[in-house]
């Protein structure tokens, strides 16, 4: 599966239910009238625009980590979240279970999302203990919030945590960013020929036979090394690699 095209194809799904969503607020603006079949139009592609968010987030972890296992199960929770709030939404469910599943399939998809996001930057060595910070006040925010919702929690106490674990989340979110920034600069400045992984186009090969490759998305590629000698007339030249059509 070619991820770059996923998170691509995702982007773009993201991009027009946002536009299908704020034409339908403005058209409920302009008529003056919010009634329930807008409202439901509306909620539905939000929920598909935050699903291919989330799943956006996933697609760019997998594609650079090489962690499928995670990502996919990122992909996942977000495709049903918003298969069922859809779904609940349409049917007029009014289970008081089924909202809590979703509720805590949603905020167990964002988590991963908002996880994936900020262990995707490359930080320096010593600022790295940032990113599993984050991460872990990230997933403790989920299980309280998820907590909350299965078990009705009433408790100022535990609302008060939840908050200051809240805020930990947030500067996390905020310090990551940054420090990917100046971890950037600083490469810059001490090597001006730096590049990091994103300025870099990498493309891996896996042979199939003798000289020739393909890559994730199925392409086929002839090569050779450029420190071989030169080959015959017909063979390709040293330093030159071809792509085959297949």
């Amino acid at each position: 599966m070619d991820f770059k095209e996923l998170k691509e194809t995702l982007l773009k799904v993201f991009i027009w239910f946002l536009v299908v969503t704020a034409i339908g607020a403005i058209i409920a603006v302009l008529v003056g009238e919010f009634g329930d079949f807008l409202g439901k139009v509306l909620v539905s592609t939000l929920s598909i625009s935050a699903a291919s968010i989330c799943a956006m987030s996933c697609a760019a972890f997998i594609e650079k980590r090489q962690r499928q296992g995670w990502g996919l199960a990122g992909i996942a929770l977000a495709a049903v979240t918003a298969v069922l709030i859809i779904t609940g939404l349409w049917v007029e469910v009014g289970d008081t279970d089924y909202w809590k599943t979703t509720i805590s399939l949603g905020v167990a998809a964002a988590a991963l999302a908002h996880i994936f996001l900020l262990l995707l930057p490359d930080l320096d060595a010593q600022h790295r203990w940032t990113q599993q910070v984050s991460a872990i006040a990230i997933t403790t925010l989920a299980v309280q919030i998820i907590g909350a919702v299965l078990a009705e929690i009433d408790e100022d106490v535990y609302y008060r945590l939840l908050a200051a674990v809240g805020i930990v989340v947030g500067l996390g979110t905020l310090i990551v960013p940054i420090l990917m920034k100046l971890s950037k600069e600083g490469k810059r400045v001490a090597d001006p020929w730096h590049y990091s992984r994103e300025e870099v186009e990498t493309l891996i090969l896996e042979r199939v036979e003798g000289d020739r490759f393909t890559d994730p998305a199925g392409r086929t590629y002839k090569v050779t090394r450029t420190d071989a000698e030169e080959s015959g007339d017909g063979g390709t030249r040293e330093g030159e690699s071809e792509e085959v059509a297949t």
